[in-house]
């Protein structure tokens, strides 16, 4: 009798274990955006190189950005979005525009935060289907900055394509303009097998919190053990670019001239730059958005470019702003020399004054 009570009490502990497994799992689901420290994620900026090794990994850094917004009431804030000006390489994240924006906030004892999701290398697409990712998240786009480059009009012959990173997101969220903006632009060819696996890939990481969060918890406990071991590093100085000699040479590589191209632009929607700024106008009509174009260090690339056919397609993307009733700024010769790290990225003097012109512009708009 006493054999068959322990082996019915066995019985029904072993029955037990699958449910206390599942709530183990499902409080692991929605409890791990709180557990993991903000700064672990997202820092001024997303964690560069933990999104570039993963895209999936932007959507832990959407969940954070959207908890903050909650949890500290925020009605108003800025969002920028763009490529490696905008992310502020090759300086750390205190020395980033974000950083300098909400240090002016503070300043100005302004409530505005500035959220920075911009991300080296990104293109015109990428930046769509971020708007798109802000708006799947509940992140408001009412005021948002993006930086376009002068590179980015260059003709894709085909390289680089118009959404560079983010093609699964975009696929998932606007199949349509995947298919008919993306597509005939892509470089990337994949089997029917290859293109499943990485989708199933994506859905899980995108989707279960522990895969999610898996590179993020191993930057945290990486970071713990270094700050518990003491080991620390020096202060990032970014050099200017006049202290590094070998940037003439690596500007001659194809791969930086053709970004100098004076060929003349096409401004028409035949255009993926213009394709997708079209439809990001679209998204922001009736919101702030200011688009400002990141200078170029003419002094460096002076022997790269011809100059009159060089500042004529710049007046073409002035006109194509202008025309379109953009807020837009243009930073050619506005930006002194000095404060370049190489030919279009800044010293942390630079994207300070970045930030500073930034903030007077949105000033006009209207934010509390």
């Amino acid at each position: 009798m006493i054999f068959i009570q322990s082996e019915a009490s066995n019985k029904k502990s072993f029955s037990s274990v699958p449910i206390f497994f599942l709530i183990y799992l499902l409080l692991i689901q929605f409890l791990l955006v709180y557990i993991i420290p903000t700064d672990s994620i997202y820092d001024y900026r997303l964690n560069y190189d933990l999104v570039k090794d993963r895209p999936s990994n932007i959507d832990a850094v959407m969940k954070k950005i959207k908890k903050a917004i909650v949890s500290e009431g925020l009605e108003d804030y800025i969002v920028i979005l763009g490529d490696s000006v905008a992310y502020s390489s090759p300086g750390p994240a205190n020395t980033s525009i974000g950083y300098y924006m909400n240090i002016l906030a503070d300043k100005e004892g302004n409530r505005l935060k500035v959220f920075n999701l911009s991300m080296p290398s990104m293109q015109v697409g990428d930046i769509y289907t971020m708007l798109l990712k802000m708006n799947q998240y509940g992140i408001s786009n009412e005021n948002v900055i993006i930086n376009v480059l002068y590179a980015g009009f260059v003709d894709r012959t085909p390289y680089p394509p118009p959404v560079f990173w983010m093609d699964y997101q975009l696929k998932k969220l606007d199949k349509e303009t995947y298919i008919k903006s993306y597509l005939p632009h892509s470089v990337k060819k994949k089997s029917k097998f290859q293109a499943l696996k990485e989708d199933v890939s994506n859905w899980l990481y995108s989707n279960v919190s522990i895969l999610m969060y898996k590179d993020y918890i191993k930057e945290h406990i990486k970071n713990f053990v270094a700050d518990i071991r003491r080991v620390s590093s020096a202060p990032e100085v970014i050099a200017p670019w006049y202290e590094k000699p070998f940037l003439k040479e690596l500007l001659a590589e194809a791969q930086y001239q053709q970004g100098f191209s004076s060929k003349p632009f096409n401004m028409t929607v035949d255009n993926p730059q213009v394709d997708f700024l079209n439809k990001i106008f679209q998204l922001q009509k009736g919101k702030n958005t200011l688009y400002f174009l990141a200078a170029v260090n003419e002094a460096l690339v002076e022997d790269f470019i011809v100059k009159d056919k060089y500042y004529e397609n710049i007046t073409l993307i002035d006109n194509y702003f202008q025309e379109n009733n953009q807020h837009y700024v243009n930073f050619y010769n506005r930006i002194p020399y000095e404060l370049f790290s190489d030919q279009v990225h800044l010293t942390s003097k630079g994207y300070e004054f970045l930030a500073n012109e930034l903030w007077l512009e949105i000033s006009k708009w209207n934010t509390n």
